[in-house]
């Protein structure tokens, strides 16, 4: 797999170039990260995210680019009557989606796909506040901090559903990954609400994984849905 960065000859502007496997992140109007808000989305019926997530014992990498949390078999997503199982966790700092014009300080990525090869990606903002997150602080306090290394707690446990907010409104698009291959065709849920989680853990997360944020791609005539989430 070739090298790439999100800054300099190797950064964003230049994936594309970097193998011929990335063409995709070149930049049509089918990618993401997008810039989401309440004017431009239509409003549909009522359609929960089902979080159907088991804890798992906490197995977390720093790949140089991100924080990854890989997650045991058994968890699953479910909407639109379809069922996504729940792969990794990523972690970008600042948000990677700007939402009502705000780009929160950090953004977890839910990844999930099925037995059919669709990826639904479920995206939190977190935002600087008063609560403690136990989930995220478990995994600051054992996040490795040189790139390439990584973690297993085997008595660690993690369930991600503490990394949600309470109010499960969402904004729905048709989008990509958000790094190389930039792969297309991804369904897109970004919660409306964020987390409030302390200063000092948004700086910790930063220091080990910051800044991956991809800039915003073209939103292009792409349909974006507000719904509720029960």
């Amino acid at each position: 797999m070739p090298q790439w960065t999100y800054a300099g000859d190797k950064g964003p502007e230049h994936w594309s170039e970097l193998d011929s496997t990335f063409g995709a992140c070149a930049g049509r109007d089918t990618q993401s990260p997008v810039a989401l808000a309440e004017a431009r989305a239509m409003t549909t019926p009522c359609e929960p995210l089902r979080f159907r997530y088991r804890s798992s014992p906490l197995y977390v990498t720093n790949d140089g680019r991100a924080l990854r949390l890989g997650y045991d078999r058994g968890s699953h997503l479910v909407v639109e009557g379809l069922s996504y199982e729940l792969v990794e966790l990523r972690f970008h700092t600042p948000a990677e989606h700007v939402i009502n014009g705000v780009r929160a300080d950090a953004e977890i990525q839910l990844i999930h796909a099925n037995n059919r090869g669709d990826i639904a990606v479920v995206a939190v903002a977190l935002t600087a506040g008063s609560r403690v997150n136990s989930v995220l602080r478990r995994v600051l306090e054992n996040a490795p901090r040189g790139p390439g290394e990584n973690y297993y707690g085997r008595n660690v446990g993690v369930n991600p559903l503490f990394l949600l907010p309470g109010r499960k409104d969402y904004f729905a698009y048709r989008g990509s990954l958000t790094r190389p291959p930039c792969t297309e065709g991804v369904h897109w849920y970004v919660m409306r609400t964020p987390v409030e989680v302390p200063v000092a853990d948004l700086q910790r997360l930063a220091s080990l994984v910051g800044p991956n944020a991809r800039p915003l791609q073209r939103l292009g005539n792409r349909r974006i849905t507000k719904t509720c989430g029960l």
